[in-house]
């Protein structure tokens, strides 16, 4: 019997994350470690290094994984990526993605979430889902309503700023 097959998506959207952390290398070897104990041959590793700004069609590595499973419609992949939200940032792009997958019978592994067709597990999916984009205004929110918002370091660091108020005097 053969093994099932494997395909892995990873995606930094900064430069930063390209290289530290949660890194494209990082999360491959993760989902690398995932499938070999799940008993699943790698066939495939596809490598985003951006966002798609809520279009999974504008990620070059997500449409080659889609291109991909297109090129072999009889096969049956299963899709492992690292963490929920370097599936989706944002709820409808996360559904229009996931009904992508499930066009091509492919099933959905992540290594931080256990995907659940219940009414329920879809309720649960909706919220974490739509967690990231919440998170994303609150936090630019908060950065906002800050008293010191918009202002340079130099003028909130107050040894700083006391030595640019002697300098001017």
């Amino acid at each position: 019997m053969s093994k099932p097959k494997a395909l892995i998506y990873c995606r930094v959207s900064s430069k930063g994350q390209e290289t530290e952390g949660h890194g494209l290398e990082s999360q491959e070897t993760r989902c690398r470690q995932y499938a070999d104990a799940k008993g699943y041959e790698v066939v495939a590793v596809f490598p985003d290094t951006m966002t798609g700004g809520g279009d999974f069609m504008k990620r070059p590595g997500l449409v080659a994984l889609l291109s991909f499973m297109d090129a072999q419609p009889d096969e049956t992949f299963i899709v492992v990526f690292d963490d929920l939200k370097r599936f989706a940032r944002d709820r409808d792009f996360h559904f229009r993605l996931r009904e992508a997958f499930r066009a091509r019978n492919a099933t959905l592994e992540c290594l931080n979430y256990r995907f659940d067709d219940s009414p329920e597990g879809e309720f649960m999916e909706t919220i974490f889902a739509a967690q990231t984009p919440a998170r994303q205004r609150g936090q630019r929110d908060r950065e906002a309503s800050r008293p010191d918002h918009g202002l340079q370091q130099h003028d909130r660091d107050p040894e700083i700023r006391g030595k640019n108020r002697t300098a001017r005097a």
